[in-house]
């Protein structure tokens, strides 16, 4: 306890009356000294006792005054705090005290001052009107209106509380907030409504779970406001409940569904990339044996005609295959963009050349236009996914030439400078063909469309080019627009705009396999077919080839065995190619550090970095390419020298 000086209620009684304040001083043993102004303040005579004094606190707030003046006796601290006193003619007088402990002559005492705050606290209260229209609110809303006091008593319900929680008003008052909330279900609103109480600050918008009558849940949502004083100090919370239950239901059904979604759209990729495992396996047999084929020396017109068709045949499939897995790809936002510096003019150039012998064999001339964006003449070098423009050209290319009977078919490119840096390509194709109307044209771009029934009977084809193209474009920032009139032919235009660079070094083929020395390759493959085939590919080249029928075998065969390289299908039986993969650089010594090179369906530029991340030295798609396939084995054994 703190030393004061005892003159207080003797030489400032004076002072303290003409200010209005009422001093008092209470003692350890129950004794009280009040100067004059607190007798008048209570209206009591001096010689009182203590229950005529305990008589005019009022009944609601005597149990507080005695808590907060045995509270004043063990503080050091001042302490402060409100009461209300009730006098003999029924008037209600609201009282701030101010006290605090010392170590008077006669031991322990409490000192305090009193002041008269009712016309103050009056000012706060609402006026009749207020009063009749938050009333009127609150019976009418269907929100559920609450007060709350600051330790978390209900003081106020409004009458929805019936219709929301199926509670009367009245069963509510006097009881904590919190015994409403469900705290094993929603822990956090708990917490949160507890901070409240302690730490009196405002939450923000809130979301409870909250228990009603009949023990059922339901979710309201408020946004607790204080209502304080005049002094500033907090005297209970306000808020607006409103049932959100259904809107709640609606969030976790929407999350449901796009966890669903998610689930399916998962589901699906790995189907297709099942399926492209499987379709590419078989093409893979059909279209390498067919080139085998062609190869030799057949005698048989018949033969080499019939060999011809199933090669065609089976690439044809293969860009079917190629077209559903892009268009998925694009509409799952799985497609990726593979950027490089190209020149545009060679790639449509390629193209054209690509071409030529189909459109010569309808008789039809193809012409390229190329205008050089520089002043010295030079063409410009982008920076963009150079095999993705060239699909979309090479489908034009090929409509053009399938839609088009006689005449001339027309591409044109040029790079014209936008801003520093940057470059808008504009590459168009124009036949003398068939022709749309716009009743075509405006579903031309659509998945499985074409301009009409008889164009799939007569010409073939799926319909998905074009959409496959109009999203690549899309997929790059640019546009692909096209302009028809039945009989006149067709003008397809597509810009994008890229980034200029400086031109990439001339890329050099990859020699064939170096026959130098021996080389001991191992196959881990579990199709037969494909087995026979590599088995054929490779045969003339000097390589000793062996084989695994799935990637246990394979990681057996390379601890046991010495390979100068593995190559690894991916989709096995009884351990797939990553895990075996994994498994041989895991080993120790110089098996560990093999050369393996992926064989996967799975081309995608993200596909191809993950095998490598996986442990890959190189990647070869399916079906294999000869020149890509020996331009792999030489990099990976290059690498590894």
């Amino acid at each position: 306890m703190q030393h004061y000086p005892s003159s207080m209620l003797g030489e400032e009684n004076f002072l303290l009356q003409l200010s209005g304040v009422a001093a008092w001083k209470y003692f350890a043993d129950g004794r009280f000294d009040w100067s004059p102004a607190m007798y008048q303040m209570f209206q009591l005579e001096p010689g009182c006792t203590p229950s005529e004094v305990v008589s005019r606190y009022h009944p609601d707030d005597r149990n507080h005054v005695t808590r907060s003046l045995a509270k004043a006796f063990i503080s050091d601290e001042p302490l402060s705090t409100y009461y209300r006193i009730l006098l003999p003619n029924g008037d209600i007088r609201q009282i701030h005290s101010r006290v605090v402990s010392r170590l008077g002559d006669k031991g322990p005492e409490v000192v305090g001052v009193n002041i008269d705050v009712t016309s103050h606290w009056n000012d706060m209260k609402l006026d009749v009107n207020e009063l009749r229209r938050f009333k009127f609110i609150a019976e009418n809303t269907k929100d559920l209106i609450i007060r709350y006091s600051s330790d978390g008593l209900f003081t106020f319900v409004s009458p929805a509380v019936k219709s929301i929680l199926g509670y009367d008003p009245d069963e509510l008052i006097g009881k904590p907030i919190i015994s409403l909330i469900d705290s094993e279900a929603h822990p956090r609103a708990s917490k949160m409504l507890e901070n409240i109480t302690i730490s009196k600050r405002t939450p923000g918008p809130t979301e409870v779970l909250t228990i009603r009558k009949d023990g059922s849940r339901i979710w309201l949502e408020g946004n607790p406001r204080p209502a304080h004083n005049v002094f500033g100090d907090l005297i209970e919370w306000v808020d607006v409940l409103r049932d959100v239950t259904e809107r709640k239901d609606a969030e976790r059904a929407l999350v449901k569904a796009l966890s669903e979604a998610d689930a399916a759209a998962e589901a699906k990729s790995q189907f297709l990339a099942n399926m492209s495992h499987e379709l590419r396996t078989p093409l893979t047999s059909i279209i390498g044996f067919s080139d085998l084929i062609e190869k030799e020396d057949i005698s048989s017109e018949r033969v080499k005609s019939y060999t011809n068709k199933i090669s065609m045949g089976s690439r044809t499939l293969l860009n079917v295959v190629n077209d559903i897995l892009d268009l998925s790809k694009l509409e799952n936002g799985a497609l990726e963009l593979d950027l490089r510096p190209f020149n545009p003019e060679r790639l449509v150039e390629d193209a054209i050349a690509l071409l030529v012998p189909q459109a010569e064999g309808k008789g039809l001339v193809v012409r390229g236009h190329f205008r050089p964006s520089l002043d010295d003449g030079t063409p410009d070098w982008l920076f963009g996914d150079d095999m993705r423009i060239n699909q979309v050209l090479l489908n034009l290319l090929s409509n053009a030439i399938k839609f088009t009977d006689e005449g001339t078919i027309k591409v044109a490119v040029a790079a014209q400078r936008r801003d520093p840096g940057r470059a808008l390509l504009t590459i168009q194709v124009a036949d003398s063909g068939l022709g749309m109307s716009e009743a075509q044209i405006s579903k031309l771009f659509e998945r499985f469309s074409q301009a009409d029934g008889s164009i799939s009977r007569r010409y073939g084809g799926t319909g998905l080019g074009l959409a496959i193209s109009r999203r690549l474009i899309d997929l790059m920032g640019g546009s692909i627009t096209v302009e028809s009139e039945v009989g006149r032919g067709s003008c397809f235009t597509v810009t994008v705009e890229l980034d200029v660079t400086e031109p990439a070094e001339e890329s050099v083929r990859a020699p064939a396999v170096s026959l130098a020395q021996p080389i001991r390759i191992l196959l881990a493959e579990d199709n037969p077919a494909n087995r026979e085939l590599m088995d054929a590919l490779l045969k003339d080249t000097g390589v000793k080839l062996s084989f695994a029928a799935d990637g246990a075998e394979a990681v057996e065969m390379v601890t046991r065995e010495a390979f100068d390289l593995v190559l690894m299908d991916i989709q096995m039986p009884v351990m797939d190619g990553v895990s075996a993969t994994q498994a041989i650089r895991r080993l120790s010594g110089r098996a560990a550090s093999i050369p393996i090179i992926a064989l996967s369906a799975n081309v995608l530029p993200g596909q191809v970095q993950q095998y490598a991340e996986q442990g890959f030295s190189g990647h070869v798609g399916k079906p294999i390419n000869v020149g890509a396939l020996f331009a792999a084995i030489s990099g990976a054994l290059e690498e590894a020298d």
